[in-house]
């Protein structure tokens, strides 16, 4: 198809474009705007089905464009959430760790405490809970 032609066809897309915007779609194979006397056809020289056809498929592309968009974006938006909310999990579970270390530390100190108790020793009371007790 050289340039002429994807001019006209362009045109003649535009033109019923406009048509059908103001006028609404053709029906039964006339134009309303030329009455019961001159067909799409002969008006157009170009088939109703191409025509219809190459509309429809610049629609469903253009639609089909924002789809993908719409997607992208959400997945963008899915991957950024995804990313924080991980950032979020690590920060819990590295003060989860961190109070752990600490809880193990008075324990072990603790157990020493009473394992020093146990064997005849006496019991310092310099725990870090601040629990104070007597032997």
């Amino acid at each position: 198809m050289n340039d002429y032609e994807k001019k006209r066809l362009a045109t003649i897309e535009a033109d019923e474009q406009i048509f059908q915007d103001v006028l609404g779609k053709d029906t039964h194979g006339y134009l309303r705007a030329y009455g019961p006397g001159k067909s799409i056809t002969q008006h157009f020289k170009v088939k109703p089905s191409r025509l219809d056809l190459s509309q429809e498929l610049i629609e469903v592309k253009k639609k089909a464009d924002q789809l993908i968009e719409e997607a992208r974006k959400d997945a963008e938006s899915a991957r950024m959430e995804a990313e924080k909310a991980k950032k979020e999990a690590e920060a819990i579970r590295n003060d989860v760790d961190r109070k752990i270390e600490q809880n193990n530390a008075i324990w072990e100190k603790k157990f020493h405490q009473l394992m020093n108790f146990i064997k005849g020793g006496t019991y310092s009371n310099d725990d870090v809970s601040g629990n104070e007790s007597s032997s």
